[in-house]
């Protein structure tokens, strides 16, 4: 490979018109992950979308290089005096170890210096499953390189991995679009960044954390490290002072407009701290700006513009709604009445509906204010979907009448209303096989004609789920939100949680028993106190323990995904030691908790 080449800088489906002053491309892979052909069944403006995503390193300023376009994140390094300096790590080791190799091509120098600090600027794996590329175990032991990140980052990472993970999961899925094919009649980009790496995420834990500030030097370099909450309660933006650089993390999405709510499903994103944190940054008159998606902006003026358009877009959004919440409307009436941004910024190039929308984001803002209560009280008690299903069609004439009716629209083109009246009939009988087929025609009719790539993704998807292309696919729960570099990484007390949410109820009923986990070669121990239907994780040992186990970790971590199926083998092994209490007690206590899902958890046709 070579640096910048001028005939891959002219073809058009490697890039795209740029705000700021020109770039400097330091390495130019001639490579364009993201779909970037034009087709019929991709907007045109999607297709411009994806030629923004070539595979290039770019020289911001001197010492400041920002990889885009190998993975759906950035990785930025600042090369210092006798280090580098990493700022995230993309979400897969292989996509950070081809960005490093090309880093090093652009000047030998950079493989001669060390790298001294990894950043995570939040929880993200997008930003963190890379970071084996750069730190081992041994470089962290030594302390010849540190990790940075802000106070609450294992707060999100521990939850994530352990409560939510499998449901995380699929619907991560959905909105990457990582089981669709790519090209023209499946996934095209990511919004944020060509394509997201599906492999299993590295991780370690933070070694130096801070709550609202840190200026500190890194490798001769003086970075001021800021708190900076907006899509993530955890995010930290970086100002480097001397050059005039701001580090502006997530809280700039790349060239689209924020999301305000993603579909993936997270905890609520304040966009009144979004756009005051905006403001921060707009204090800082920086000369250049690097996100951690999409390509940096150069120019003071430009820089300005982008960060001002960017808070305007997200406090619109958060105004407009609460204006007329106030009015009374309830979420789906908000995303009526508030379907766009005003034109001088729905037209910006830095806001188009490639990744957030105002409509799924108007809901969010209503939810995180009043919850889901839409202020109906026929909504508190609502009849169970399959039912009301039943009987509005019996209503409607029965089911032939609704599948000729969503028929009718499928042809006229009206698929919002097909896909409403065939999922009627998908309700009231998933095996109804041209129901599906009719409701998976109208969603990918949708999907094929939005630019917002969660919504196309998710159209997509979900036509593939009612055509049964899921049924057989295994799965084993979510290999980056709790893959074993994150389990590892954390308290074994958060570990033992997950157990908490997989109680069954109806199976213990009557069962009250406390179960001891002694864990060898970390000389803990960790109690479970099952109460019927509910489990209680002890910081202390109680008095009265029913069964003791004896393990090491190692063993701990490969029983996990199934305790239930795992641990007689361990016991008749021999890893796995009973110190107090029998067999069939741990069989009682096991048979309480569910058995892990095979199969993906359906969602359409729910």
């Amino acid at each position: 490979m070579s640096s910048c080449c001028p005939e891959l800088v002219r073809n058009p489906a490697f890039d795209a018109p740029h705000i700021g002053e020109p770039l400097d491309v330091a390495f130019d892979a001639g490579v364009n992950l993201a779909f970037a052909i034009a087709a019929p069944t991709v907007p045109p403006r999607l297709t411009e979308h994806s030629r923004r995503m070539a595979q290039r390193i770019y020289r911001v300023a001197e010492r400041v290089y920002c990889a885009v376009g190998y993975a759906i994140a950035n990785i930025i390094f600042v090369v210092g005096d006798d280090g580098i300096v990493v700022i995230d790590a993309t979400e897969a080791v292989s996509a950070a170890k081809r960005i490093y190799e090309d880093f090093c091509a652009i000047d030998p120098r950079h493989a001669a210096l060390p790298v001294k600090a990894v950043v995570y600027t939040h929880n993200h794996t997008d930003h963190t499953g890379g970071v084996r590329a750069f730190v081992d175990e041994a470089a962290l032991e030594a302390g010849s390189v540190e990790i940075i990140a802000h106070r609450s980052l294992m707060d999100t990472v521990i939850n994530n991995a352990n409560l939510v993970a499998p449901i995380l999961a699929t619907r991560s899925a959905y909105s990457f679009g990582t089981l669709l094919p790519a090209g023209a009649t499946g996934k095209v980009n990511a919004g944020i960044g060509p394509v997201l790496i599906a492999e299993p995420a590295s991780f370690f834990a933070p070694t130096r954390v801070f709550d609202d500030k840190l200026d500190i030097v890194l490798a001769g370099v003086r970075f001021e490290f800021r708190y900076a909450p907006s899509e993530a309660d955890d995010e930290i933006v970086m100002w480097l002072p001397d050059l005039g650089v701001l580090l502006s993390a997530e809280v700039i999405q790349g060239e689209c407009l924020a999301n305000v709510h993603t579909l993936r499903g997270t905890r609520y994103r304040d966009p009144v701290r979004w756009y005051q944190t905006i403001d921060m940054m707009r204090g800082f008159n920086a000369a250049h700006m690097v996100p951690a998606h999409g390509r940096p902006v150069s120019g003071a003026q430009s820089v300005a513009e982008v960060l001002c358009v960017y808070r305007d877009a997200i406090q619109f959004i958060h105004d407009q709604t609460i204006r007329y919440m106030n009015f009374g409307l309830s979420p789906d009436e908000l995303a009526e009445a508030i379907p766009a941004l005003p034109p001088h910024l729905a037209e910006h190039a830095w806001l188009g509906e490639y990744y957030g929308t105002v409509k799924h984001s108007v809901r969010q803002v209503y939810s995180g204010q009043l919850g889901w209560f839409d202020g109906d009280p026929a909504s508190l008690d609502p009849l169970p979907r399959a039912e009301r299903s039943q009987r509005m069609v019996k209503m409607m004439g029965g089911v032939e009448a609704v599948r000729a009716a969503a028929r009718i629209a499928l042809g006229e083109g009206d698929w919002r209303w097909a896909a409403e009246l065939a999922t009627l009939l998908v309700r009231l009988d998933t095996t109804d096989a041209d129901a599906r087929s009719i409701k998976a025609s109208a969603l990918r009719e949708l999907g094929y004609r939005t630019v917002n790539t969660n919504w196309r993704n998710w159209y997509l998807s979900a036509a593939r789920e009612l055509e049964h292309a899921y049924d057989e696919l295994p799965f084993g729960g979510s290999s980056s939100l709790a893959s074993a570099d994150v389990l590892r990484a954390q308290p074994l007390r958060n570990v033992f949680q997950r157990f908490s949410v997989n109680v069954d109820p109806e199976r213990c009923t009557d069962v009250q028993m406390t179960l001891a986990f002694c864990v060898t070669d970390r000389n803990e121990t960790h109690v479970l106190e099952l109460r019927r239907g509910v489990l209680q994780i002890h910081e202390r040992t109680p008095s009265a323990i029913d069964v003791q186990l004896a393990l090491e970790t190692g063993t701990l971590y490969g029983m996990l995904r199934d305790m239930a199926t795992q641990l007689p083998k361990c016991l008749e092994s021999g890893t796995v030691k009973l110190e107090r209490g029998t067999v069939e007690q741990l069989r009682r206590f096991f048979d309480c908790f569910d058995q892990p899902a095979r199969r993906m958890p359906a969602l359409t046709t729910r």
